[in-house]
């Protein structure tokens, strides 16, 4: 899903019109009843309201509402099943229960997670067992996320899948990847749904997608949080309690899982590494917001009906986990959210440590290569009908980039308005100075960053990103904004704010104009004043003569050094590379 390499995503659903069955076959041990997706479509977006709205209309504690717009204006649903307890957030907290939000559609190239929601439901609404599911645990479904993407259907566009028959595509109506969207919020999509889910405050966020990459024996992928990422309490619920007894669950039904990976080298039996789920991901943005995420990856080329199954079985086996283990999953929470308030320093530019190897059994194929018929070149070719159950390299161990002391608070001017409608979106803390005040404050310059050579996701990304600190005392004017620390929300606020970390603002271009020099010099009317200025400032002259014995090119540059002491004059103006927000001391 995440990578260049293997894209993910979801879509679909099924409707009687759609051509698809649910079918429900007893087995003769146990009246617990089997419910099983078959075919190979999967419904249009209207067919999908239809059968939600139906189930509004006809079953008692389910509700359907719209929760905002697709970039295309059309209203994005979100459906809430309940076993009584009520249909608002108030309510079912009010009744003691947790939440499962499960967003489907995020890549409607990839409709598993449309199918197998619409089975969760049914399965929910017509068994007694499948309902006591729901003793601690209300379900928030978004049906389809990415409406404009799912309304681009056609048989196409996901060449290594092995159906359903048609789907939709995985850009929304601006050609956005949502998934790569929950920092910079620049779809409406994106909007809407955080604004839900800040609303409902999920505890597990569930999404569904489909992975591409290697062919192997498993059907589903399991693709969380990273754990090195969350709080300890948050982190050994999830490892200790959810994940094993998914993977149980899974195992149970004959339906194998693996986690999701990475591969090092040309095949899985060469290596594998984890996925770190920076926050631009749904993933890494919900563990700032101390809850899990999940992420089903049914295998691209499994038949869609047994990826529609495995979906709906790893949904089964969370709800029951949920059922299971409520007060510990509330205590987690809590806990997580208590030592977010108390943040000191913030962890953030996560990377795999390559030092740290473990292995993992693997169920593939073998694997060999063979050359080209189209590029005459070395090609890889599995062959399934030689199954292999070897031990391999597996690292998934991760190490942070960056550590940064937690301010007191930031402040931010009131021009860079489109941060700060973003800071509200998020429902982060924050003080509109009604009269003037002065602070202490840290002041970063950028004095290095690189630039992504072409659009990404509608911007032009910045990454390894280099600052300078002064200390400085600022008057902050009427209007302008602070964002006070210790909060539940001060790590997301680091991460959007703090100009190195790999997913914040000023990594996605919201600063862009500090980068520019506005005002500039002529050549034959500064050289006197730069002369000037090297006779005054023995340490600028310095400078400039060991730039000179560095770069050869630059000592028969005129332009280039006129333009060296420019920069460290007076006359530089004070705004160039000077990162906006500072962050406040005292």
């Amino acid at each position: 899903m995440p990578s260049a390499r293997r894209s993910t995503g979801s879509a679909g659903s099924r409707s009687n019109r759609s051509g698809l069955l649910l079918v429900l076959a007893l087995t003769g041990t146990s009246a617990h009843a089997q419910w099983r997706f078959q075919g190979n479509t999967t419904p249009a977006w209207e067919e999908v309201v239809e059968r939600y709205t139906q189930f509004d209309r006809t079953r008692p504690g389910t509700t359907l509402v719209e929760i905002g717009k697709d970039d295309d204006g059309s209203p994005i649903h979100l459906f809430v099943l309940s076993d009584g307890s009520g249909s608002t957030p108030d309510s079912i907290r009010a009744a003691g229960k947790n939440i499962l939000w499960i967003t489907n559609g995020i890549h409607p190239g990839e409709p598993d997670g449309i199918d197998a929601s619409l089975l969760l439901v049914q399965a929910l609404l017509d068994s007694d067992q499948y309902m006591a599911l729901l003793a601690h645990t209300a379900v928030c479904i978004v049906p389809v996320y990415n409406v404009s993407g799912a309304r681009q259907r056609n048989g196409t566009s996901r060449v290594n899948q092995m159906g359903p028959e048609e789907y939709g595509f995985r850009g929304n109506a601006r050609n956005l990847d949502l998934n790569r969207d929950f920092m910079k919020v620049d779809a409406r999509n994106t909007r809407a749904l955080i604004t839900a889910m800040n609303t409902w405050d999920p505890d597990i966020y569930f999404e569904t997608h489909v992975s591409n990459g290697a062919d192997h024996q498993y059907v589903m992928e399991l693709l969380t949080t990273h754990p090195d990422k969350l709080d300890p309490a948050l982190r050994q619920f999830m490892q200790e309690r959810l994940v094993p007894r998914q993977y149980a669950w899974m195992q149970r039904r004959g339906h194998l899982m693996c986690p999701y990976f990475e591969t090092h080298h040309d095949t899985p039996e060469q290596g594998l590494t984890g996925f770190v789920d920076g926050p631009r991901y749904s993933t890494g943005y919900n563990a700032l917001r101390q809850r899990i995420g999940v992420l089903s990856e049914s295998h691209m080329l499994k038949p869609y009906a047994d990826r529609v199954n495995a979906t709906f079985q790893l949904l089964l086996a969370t709800l029951a986990v949920m059922n299971e283990e409520p007060e510990e999953l509330k205590q987690a929470r809590a806990t997580a959210r208590n030592s977010a308030m108390e943040l000191v320093r913030h962890q953030t530019n996560w990377r795999i440590d390559t030092t740290s190897v473990d292995s993992l059994n693997w169920s593939g194929y073998e694997a060999d290569s063979t050359t080209s018929t189209v590029t005459g070149l070395p090609r890889w070719r599995y062959h399934r009908d030689r199954p292999t159950d070897v031990r391999i390299p597996w690292m998934n161990r991760t190490l942070p980039g960056l550590q940064i002391e937690r301010p007191v608070a930031y402040l931010i001017p009131q021009a860079w308005h489109e941060v700060i409608d973003r800071l509200r979106l998020d429902m982060v803390p924050i003080e509109v100075l009604s009269e003037e005040h002065r602070y202490v404050v840290e002041t970063q310059r950028i004095t290095d960053h690189a630039t992504v050579d072409h659009p990404y996701e509608g911007r032009y990304l910045h990454h390894h990103v280099t600052t300078s600190t002064s200390l400085d005392t600022l008057v902050g004017r009427v209007g302008d904004v602070l964002v006070p620390m210790g909060h539940p929300t001060d790590a997301l606020v680091m991460e959007l704010l703090e100009p190195r970390a790999a997913d914040s603002f000023f990594a996605w271009g919201f600063f862009d104009a500090v980068l520019q020099q506005k005002e500039w010099f002529s050549d034959y009317v500064f050289e006197d004043i730069a002369a000037r200025l090297l006779a005054s400032d023995p340490g600028l002259a310095m400078a400039l003569e060991a730039e000179r014995q560095r770069d050869p090119a630059f000592a028969k540059d005129a332009w280039a050094q006129l333009l060296f002491v420019y920069r460290r004059s007076p006359h530089l103006e004070p705004g160039y590379l000077r990162y906006p927000v500072r962050r406040v001391i005292q």
